[in-house]
C-alpha cells in the first residue's frame, strides 16, 4: 500500500452503503475506489450557488454575513471564486500574487 494513503473508519447508513455497493457493481470497482472517486470529484472545486448552500451546515451562512459583512462586493466574490479552487490551483494563485 503506498505511504501517501490513509486507513479511516466511516459510519455509514445502510441505505447509503447499499448505494455505494450498488454504484461499485456498475462502474466494476471496489468500494473503496468508488468512494475515493466520489470524494475526488466532489471536493475537486467547490460548487457553486444552490449546489453550494446544500451542502454547508446550517450555521455556514450566519458566520459568512457575520465574516463579510466588511468586505466589498468586490472581494466577496473574489473570496468565494478562491474557495471553488483545488488546493493546488490556491498555491498557485497565491505565489503569483506574491511575484
Amino acid at each position: 500500500m503506498p505511504s501517501d494513503t490513509y486507513r479511516i473508519v466511516v459510519r455509514l447508513p445502510e441505505a447509503l452503503r447499499a448505494r455505494i455497493v450498488e454504484a461499485s457493481k456498475r462502474y466494476r470497482r471496489s468500494m473503496n475506489a468508488e468512494i475515493v472517486a466520489r470524494l475526488e470529484h466532489s471536493l475537486s472545486g467547490l460548487p457553486g450557488g444552490d449546489r453550494e448552500a446544500a451542502l454547508a451546515p446550517g450555521f455556514i451562512a450566519q458566520y459568512e454575513r457575520v465574516f463579510r459583512r466588511d468586505m466589498s462586493p468586490e472581494e466577496t466574490a473574489l473570496l468565494s471564486l478562491f474557495r471553488g479552487l483545488s488546493a493546488d490551483q490556491r498555491t498557485a494563485l497565491v505565489k503569483l500574487l506574491k511575484g
